[in-house]
């Protein structure tokens, strides 16, 4: 169905316009037609407010609504016929006036959460001589010198060939941290994948010692290990370690709970005299302020999609969802009031869209809240 199809333009006009008699004779909108009318009316009220910054300045606004619309249809070619022609032209006319200002306002919103989501910081990578380096391609020398080479932006280290023959010998540590609004995959030298996520820290060798394999976290990573039953896999976290041989779990110790979601394998958690086994599809909880291990079976995907380029919630609060968006972006939210962080949603949708999209998202689908845009800052307000 295309987009006319959708959009019966007519209805749409007399709500827009305010022309029915009264509701009882009001025809229903759909879905898309909600969404346009819904736009329109916020946009009506930003015009009305006192704040410069919302009023649109109708031709500089103009002007550049057409120029994306010229630079986004170079290729395209629409053909209508006459009847068709004017009638798009009729309605063209009558939505500019109220459409126009709100598509610039969106447009406007878009690029300052995307110049936003980039982040001013980039991964960096702690040598074991104490040199700080960027993860980049032009310090190619340098990470060989430590064993690794960047395939794309997957840090690869040297396959082991040779392991220290003592316990106690010494390694030669790197320490990874992402910074909010980046990700990044690393290849260890045993062969294991760490996806390691944003607002992370990942420590490790560059070659692990011959009884065991131990590293340190601190944020979010989700570990594909290569299975070895004579050393042991080691995740160190503050106050719990998770022990595994071969498996492929998430860790996340932000907030008050280290979770730890198994999708494979069996891994084992301990903290002090406490200790759980985790089998595929159960989730490990560790509570930092009790400091209690517990477990349960759980809806995985949600500790373990960022890893696929997700955003994915089920029935989750305003406040965590906003506390992920928060460092996946780069952003920093504010509530204008406390009891909008308690409002729950469900989301699906790829990273790799503007996190604008996941916000309109939210928006539409409650009358409650209103997101708005200023760089990376987020306020979020009662509608």
């Amino acid at each position: 169905m295309d987009q006319e199809e959708k959009l019966n333009w007519d209805k749409l006009l007399k709500h827009i316009e305010g022309n029915y008699e009264n509701d009882q004779d009001a025809e229903e909108l759909n879905e898309e037609e909600l969404e346009l009318l819904l736009l329109a009316e916020e946009t009506n009220m930003r015009l009305k407010e006192e704040n410069p910054e919302h009023k649109f300045p109708v031709a500089a606004g103009w002007d550049e609504l057409q120029a994306r619309h010229k630079e986004k249809e170079q290729l395209k070619v629409v053909k209508l016929n006459r009847s068709k022609l004017y009638r798009a032209m009729a309605i063209a006319a009558i939505l500019a006036l109220v459409l126009a200002p709100a598509l610039w306002l969106f447009l406007k919103q878009n690029d300052a959460v995307k110049s936003s989501s980039k982040g001013s910081d980039e991964i960096h990578l702690t040598l074991a001589n104490g040199e700080t380096v960027e993860l980049e391609a032009s310090q190619a020398n340098v990470l060989k010198s430590e064993g690794a080479t960047l395939n794309g932006s997957t840090l690869i280290y040297q396959k082991e060939t040779s392991l220290p023959k003592e316990e106690g010998a010494e390694l030669q540590m790197n320490v990874l941290e992402v910074p909010n609004g980046k990700y990044t995959k690393l290849e260890l030298s045993d062969g294991t994948l760490v996806w390691v996520n944003a607002g992370s820290k990942l420590s490790y060798p560059t070659v692990f010692s011959a009884v065991k394999r131990e590293v340190t976290l601190e944020g979010e990573a989700y570990f594909d290990v290569s299975h070895n039953a004579s050393r042991p896999f080691i995740v160190h976290l503050k106050k719990l370690n998770v022990k595994v041989l071969g498996t492929a779990f998430s860790i996340s110790t932000f907030g008050n709970v280290i979770h730890t979601a198994l999708e494979r394998g069996k891994v084992s958690l301990e903290a002090g005299n406490q200790s759980i086994y985790l089998l595929p599809g159960e989730l490990g909880k560790y509570n930092k302020q009790e400091k209690q291990l517990s477990k349960t079976e759980s809806d995985l995907r949600a500790y373990t999609a960022w890893k696929d380029s997700d955003i994915y919630f089920d029935n989750s609060t305003l406040e965590e969802i906003a506390s992920r968006l928060q460092r996946e972006y780069n952003l920093e939210f504010n509530f204008e009031n406390d009891a909008l962080k308690n409002l729950h949603f469900t989301i699906d949708i790829p990273k790799t869209l503007d996190v604008s999209k996941i916000l309109n998202n939210i928006k539409f689908s409650s009358n409650q809240i209103d997101f708005r845009i200023d760089g990376n800052k987020v306020q979020v307000k009662q509608r």
